[in-house]
């Protein structure tokens, strides 16, 4: 019952974060799937403010998965537990998802899936068309997401076969039953995976799930999953890091909430990215340069810069509240440092201005105090800030305080 009811509190989080993000949407006039396609994008709050560049994250199904990843996305980046990414999304066209998946062997069934074979439009449209326009469109890194459910997760797994530097991570849910099949007959992925990894260069993330539930009508999955994981994993791949699971109690659609968020936690593994910023403040040396070390240690891993947490309701682990700290324990000169730091990650959002102005006054550098709540005031006019009122009291009341000297 506790896990329930702490898995509800979950769902309810993550969707009520959802809440808070814009969806742009655009069309693609496909040459080479020959139809329009609607792309939907869900870009990291504050986009526009800042001048970061984010991971993406690609989802196959659209009206399955969309609106999930967004909500996890969102709840799990707030919470310093992933970096914030862009979540792209291609909704569905006129042929039916599984036209584009590898028409595999069954093993088990000893036939053909009879489906459409023709994944290799679906990965041209990706090389040529999608990637690239979405690199042009968006601030992106080189660190990419697919993520694709029973079908579509054939082709996840097919483009992680083929051409797999499309992509950095590879979620394929509800594909137990797949990665015991292959291309040709005796064939199984697990096999073609390993072969492809032998060599090349690169780090890769693969994780494959199913529900239990899946195993009362297929229970080979159970012998997919420890072959997958004994050939795979145990001997530790140079340029693969794989993990399959069977999620206890959960059936074929209802493994998708729990699944992603063991993928993404196998992705970026929490032991390795929660930390207490109250750390930073205590250790030796500078807290600026605690702080970017940490961060700059994740980077190495991923091959991207990871940004730290700027603001983040009800936490000390941002740097507003660790600024707000060293102003108290009177380190006015990092707090400054911090807070020029998030005015240069976000020099379009006017409350790194505001705490530089608090960080400025309490130093007694008047006149760069000044300066900071003009520029928080004028930011917050062109944006309709609610906090507008507030921040115009901050520039007068120094004003008067000057005014009397």
């Amino acid at each position: 019952m506790k896990k329930l009811i702490l898995f509800c509190l979950t769902l309810l989080s993550v969707m009520v974060q959802a809440q808070t993000t814009e969806i742009e949407t655009f069309k693609i006039d496909s040459k080479i799937l020959n139809e329009e396609r609607m792309i939907k994008v869900d870009l990291p709050k504050l986009y526009s403010q800042s001048t970061k560049s984010y991971p993406l994250i690609v989802v196959l199904d659209d009206e399955l998965i969309f609106p999930t990843i967004q909500a996890i996305e969102n709840q799990l980046s707030a919470t310093s537990r992933m970096p914030e990414s862009i979540v792209v999304s291609i909704a569905k066209g006129a042929k039916h998802r599984s036209y584009y998946a590898p028409n595999l062997y069954d093993n088990v069934r000893k036939r053909r899936y009879r489906y459409g074979d023709h994944q290799e439009e679906l990965l041209g449209f990706f090389e040529k068309e999608l990637l690239p326009l979405l690199d042009k469109k968006y601030r992106t890194v080189k660190f990419r997401t697919l993520i694709g459910f029973s079908p579509a997760a054939i082709f996840t797994l097919h483009v992680l076969c083929k051409k797999r530097e499309l992509f950095q991570a590879y979620v394929a849910l509800a594909a137990g039953n797949i990665i015991g099949d292959g291309y040709k007959e005796g064939e199984n992925f697990t096999d073609v995976i390993s072969k492809v990894f032998d060599k090349g260069t690169g780090k890769h993330y693969l994780y494959v799930v199913s529900g239990s539930r899946d195993l009362k009508s297929q229970p080979h999955i159970k012998a997919n999953v420890d072959y997958f994981n004994g050939k795979l994993v145990k001997p530790v791949l140079k340029n693969l890091r794989a993990k399959a699971e069977i999620i206890a109690g959960e059936g074929h659609t209802d493994v998708l909430l729990p699944g992603i968020i063991s993928a993404m936690d196998f992705i970026f593994p929490k032991e390795e990215w929660i930390v207490d910023y109250r750390d930073f403040l205590n250790q030796k040396g500078n807290v600026l340069s605690n702080i970017q070390q940490f961060y700059g240690n994740l980077s190495k891993k991923y091959g991207f810069t990871i940004y730290p947490k700027m603001d983040r309701l009800y936490s000390m682990s941002c740097f507003k509240n660790i600024g707000r700290a060293l102003l108290r324990q009177k380190r006015n000169d990092e707090a400054i440092e911090l807070f020029k730091y998030w005015k240069v990650l976000y020099p379009n959002l006017a409350t790194p201005y505001v705490y530089l102005g608090h960080a400025f006054k309490a130093t007694k550098m008047s006149s760069e105090a000044l300066q900071a709540y003009e520029k928080a005031v004028e930011i917050a006019k062109q944006q309709a800030n609610p906090e507008l009122n507030k921040y115009e009291n901050y520039l007068t009341e120094l004003k008067k305080s000057l005014e009397k000297k």
